[in-house]
């Protein structure tokens, strides 16, 4: 939610939900060439913090920065931060986002002193604009009744659309024990062979970030490793330890698991993908059925004619 309060800031009432940071946004942005798409762009990206209008007057809570008659308080801040990330967000990464709103403040306010508000084209941008948004927070406020997928959900989109998840490429799953030289996997393969397991001795002996789980790179694709890593993967065969070397030093690998073309992925594997799919088409029908009751309540026409249309 945007910040909402009293009084005006440099020429703007602060007590509008929503529509003052649209035109701080447009209005700012007609400066720098950008389209209308990229000014809605930036209003949905800035969801956050740079929503915040830093209304005038004193300021509830503890002062962060101030542009002429505009307050940013840490209250203002740590409000807008997501619920996921309450409590992460580090002094530096808050320094940013404050940079970030004192510069977004100087050219907004330097926008209004040139009186761009006043221009006709931006006052278009500005009314497009809040359609969009208006439109946008009535579809997402309407799928949100939509918004609970269960697990049977999921298992029965999935038995019922297999031929959708079919596995396109190959994979491989392998672990592995990464060194700087050849003498160290000398080593690392000495203590295998005495019956160490695998996964400690990773952890103690690889340099690779895999080590904190026992070396597991998990299933990858050709595309996502060195062309010599994975045509030692191919050939090898499942649960054998081959020592190897490519451009990040002396390994030891073992396959533990192959996914040839053409199989069917595993429903974990798209347990998120599918979960994602039931939702669009949720809100896919949602707008439909909405659109479906708008049009049998509200007196609507269109003149075929008059764009050109003939009627059949």
């Amino acid at each position: 939610m945007l910040g909402v309060g009293s009084g005006w800031v440099a020429g703007v009432p602060c007590g509008w939900p929503f529509i003052p940071a649209v035109i701080r946004r447009v209005v700012v942005t007609v400066r720098w060439g950008q389209g209308y798409r990229a000014a809605v762009s930036c209003l949905i990206a800035a969801a956050g913090l740079n929503g915040l209008l830093g209304c005038g007057g004193e300021p509830k809570g503890t002062l962060v920065a101030r542009v002429g008659e505009a307050r940013l308080t840490l209250q203002d801040i740590d409000s807008h931060v997501p619920v996921q990330i309450a409590g992460k967000v580090t002094a530096l990464e808050k320094q940013r986002l404050v940079q970030g709103w004192v510069e977004e403040e100087l050219l907004y306010q330097e926008a209004l002193r040139r009186k761009l508000d006043e221009n006709p084209d931006v006052a278009i941008r500005v009314s497009r604009a809040t359609r969009d948004l208006l439109i946008a927070e009535l579809l997402e406020r309407e799928s949100r009744r939509d918004a609970n997928v269960s697990g049977d959900d999921i298992r029965s989109y999935y038995e019922a659309q297999q031929e959708e998840f079919i596995r396109d490429e190959p994979e491989i799953r392998v672990r592995h024990i990464l060194v700087k030289s050849q003498r160290e996997r000398t080593r690392v393969q000495e203590r295998l062979r005495k019956g160490e397991l695998f996964d400690q001795v990773a952890r103690e002996a690889s340099l690779d970030a895999s080590a904190d789980v026992g070396g597991d790179l998990g299933y990858f694709t050709e595309d996502m490793v060195d062309s010599s890593f994975w045509e030692v993967c191919q050939k090898a065969k499942p649960g054998r330890q081959i020592p190897t070397v490519s451009r990040l030093g002396h390994h030891v690998i073992e396959v533990l698991d192959r996914r040839e073309t053409g199989s069917v992925k595993e429903l974990s594997e798209v347990w998120g993908e599918i979960r994602q799919r039931i939702l669009a088409e949720r809100r896919q029908a949602r707008r439909f059925e909405l659109l479906t009751a708008l049009r049998n309540r509200v007196s609507w026409s269109v003149a075929l004619d008059a764009i050109g249309v003939k009627r059949e």
